[in-house]
């Protein structure tokens, strides 16, 4: 807890990197167990948080960190995934199959 900015919030660092199929963003966050994550979806909104709770007192706890994406729509929100190993946390955006093809609109003729 003395690593930290703001009134209890610790800097990370967070990369998003793009790609042809989808987006990937990676936290890293030392000594951060995968249990201390937490990783919530609500309508196109991902929000990554880690919350360190006291030892003795369950109900007592501290934010670490915590960061909030507005996600494209082109993004898959069914197929996201969460991957924790080395001190890095990496969430997976997949973006829908197709979206970068571009397709002819039939004409239906009334």
């Amino acid at each position: 807890m003395l690593n930290t900015l703001g009134g209890g919030i610790s800097e990370t660092y967070v990369d998003i990197k793009k790609y042809k199929k989808g987006a990937v963003i990676n936290v890293w966050a030392a000594g951060v167990s995968s249990e201390l994550f937490k990783v919530v979806l609500h309508n196109n909104q991902l929000t990554l948080f880690s919350v360190l709770h006291h030892p003795d007192n369950p109900e007592m706890a501290a934010p670490m960190f915590n960061r909030t994406f507005i996600l494209p729509p082109q993004v898959d929100l069914s197929r996201i995934e969460a991957v924790h190993e080395d001190g890095q946390l990496q969430v997976k955006l997949p973006y829908f199959e197709g979206t970068q093809q571009p397709r002819e609109i039939e004409i239906k003729k009334l």
